[in-house]
């Protein structure tokens, strides 16, 4: 039996030298007799993981989705949290970007040509090619359906006319109560860069139960999938507006709540004719970074609220500042606290999801019977760029700039994706890898390619801490068929993915080989 070991010299053997390719000349001869076999002992590689340093000098990514941004100088950008990244940490790094991408999709509502970014919603993955795949996708402002809830568990004796329109309670028509049981809940939550749930009042009189927790209504998110009418309660309320009425006085006031706790009265009176298509519209939107509690009032210019913890007067810790948590999932509810005698709301709408459950696709834009609400512009050109080219390529890219690329077609189910130009070698999620011979013939095969393969061995190892290292207690000889001697001065074998792509190392490796006659 003899022993072969190879050598990869990481420095040294350009211009191939990431690649895991062992390829040594021999000073002397390595005689292979006939019917002689082959086979793997070991593999070491001291670092196979690329690594990634973001620091303050490469750290920023730019984006915009619009010439009009670009036109008037208001790009987004966010910076990567500083760091070393690897495949051992990748998910930190790509939960990064993810919420740098949600976090700066910002809503211009001053301006109705600059309100591009209402429902988008950033994702950022490894796709099934295994590239770096940024995209982002539109939630369409949409009425909430029931054939869209789960009516069995998520709305307890709640109705909606026929337009998909005013909800109100079914029965009983006098119900007056502070509980949370006469509920909506949605499946969906709403878009997580720049969502929004909105609902416009009806009909809201008082009571007569004289309580303000007791009387109007609560559009409300939640963080919670699993609640039900049954055991909501003011608790389980993430962020909310209360529409209800004061007694004595019947005088209609907003209240925001915030983690379960209400505030308030606001100073900023609502605008109510019964019935009027002209009455106030209430928003809570992800605008973000932040959470805002929006108030739109008719006469007011078309896409400039009120907000209630600013305008409104309603004094919220953190000087009135919301942070929202990036990549949290909150879910649209309405609460009613009056029979349908006293209270109805008309069009609770929002921004689903498309990464939720069962998205809708159809395209809409309710009108709420005033200019004021705002609705989303039309999107122009799509732009990414990295601030070094280093960064663009670890990500696989060729270009730290990419675009401008026009954004999909209007309508429904909206998207645009950045795709990496190559594989992203740092985290190839693959488990499987074999070694190739490059200039020895075996009597190997491969259902993969369906053919006759040089491969000495599969293996399905790879070390977390970022090295690959590989040894079998029982190495397995295959068979050359060769009939007469062979003599070599050149060894060259690969490691390999699965699927035949090249593996890149970091360091200096090794392989060590077996060679033996058949029975010896």
């Amino acid at each position: 039996m003899r022993l072969i070991r190879l050598y990869k010299d990481y420095n040294t053997q350009i211009p191939d030298g990431t690649v895991a390719n062992f390829n040594n000349n021999f000073q002397a001869d390595i005689v292979l007799k006939p019917n002689s076999q082959i086979a793997l002992l070991n593999i070491a590689i001291d670092k196979v993981n690329p690594t990634l340093t973001i620091d303050n000098e490469n750290n920023l990514i730019v984006w915009n989705l619009t010439d009009e941004f670009e036109a008037q100088g208001l790009t987004q950008e966010f910076s990567i949290a500083v760091g070393d990244y690897t495949q051992n940490n990748i998910d930190t790094l790509i939960t990064s970007l993810q919420s740098g991408f949600n976090n700066t999709t910002d809503f211009v509502d001053t301006d109705v040509d600059l309100r591009y970014y209402l429902g988008v919603e950033w994702q950022v993955s490894i796709d099934d090619t295994k590239k770096f795949r940024i995209e982002y996708r539109i939630g369409n402002l949409y009425w909430t359906e029931l054939g869209k809830l789960n009516i069995a568990t998520n709305v307890t004796n709640v109705a909606v006319d026929a337009n998909r329109s005013t909800w109100h309670i079914n029965t009983p028509t006098g119900y007056a109560s502070a509980s949370f049981e006469k509920s909506v809940i949605s499946n969906n939550y709403i878009a997580r860069g720049c969502g929004c749930v909105r609902s416009q009042v009806m009909l809201c009189d008082n009571n007569g139960l004289g309580a303000v927790e007791s009387d109007g209504y609560i559009m409300a998110l939640i963080t919670d999938a699993t609640k039900t009418p049954a055991n909501l309660a003011l608790s389980d309320i993430k962020y909310g507006i209360h529409y209800t009425l004061t007694d004595p006085g019947a005088i209609r006031e907003y209240w925001v709540i915030l983690n379960g706790v209400r505030y308030g009265p606001a100073t900023l009176a609502p605008q109510y004719t019964q019935g009027s298509t002209n009455n106030d519209i209430q928003e809570i939107m992800i605008r973000g970074s932040q959470i805002v509690f929006n108030i739109y009032q008719s006469g007011g210019a078309a896409g400039d609220p009120d907000e209630l913890n600013v305008d409104g007067g309603i004094a919220l810790p953190s000087s009135g500042v919301v942070t929202y948590t990036a990549g949290q999932k909150l879910y649209p509810v309405m609460v009613f606290h009056s029979g349908q005698d006293y209270l109805s709301v008309d069009n609770f709408i929002n921004t689903e999801s498309h990464y939720g459950q069962t998205p809708s696709l159809t395209a809409t834009n309710p009108t709420f019977g005033f200019a004021a609400e705002p609705t989303r512009g039309e999107l122009g050109m799509n732009e990414l760029e990295f601030e070094t080219t280093e960064v663009a390529e670890w990500f696989g890219f060729d270009n730290r700039y990419n675009g401008p690329y026009p954004s999909g077609p209007g309508g429904g189910k909206r998207a645009f994706s950045y795709i990496g130009d190559n594989i992203f070698d740092p985290v190839y999620y693959n488990d499987n890898f074999l070694v190739e011979l490059k200039n020895i013939s075996l009597d190997s095969y491969d259902g993969l390619k369906e053919q006759r393969k040089n491969v000495l061995a599969f293996i399905s190892k790879l070390d977390e801490t970022g090295q690959f290292n590989y040894e079998t207690n029982t190495p397995i000889f295959i068979d050359l068929n060769n009939k007469k001697e062979i003599l070599l001065r050149n060894v060259e074998a690969n490691l390999l993915y699965g699927d035949y792509g090249e593996f890149t190392i970091q360091s200096d490796g090794s392989m060590t080989l077996l060679v033996k006659e058949k029975g010896e």
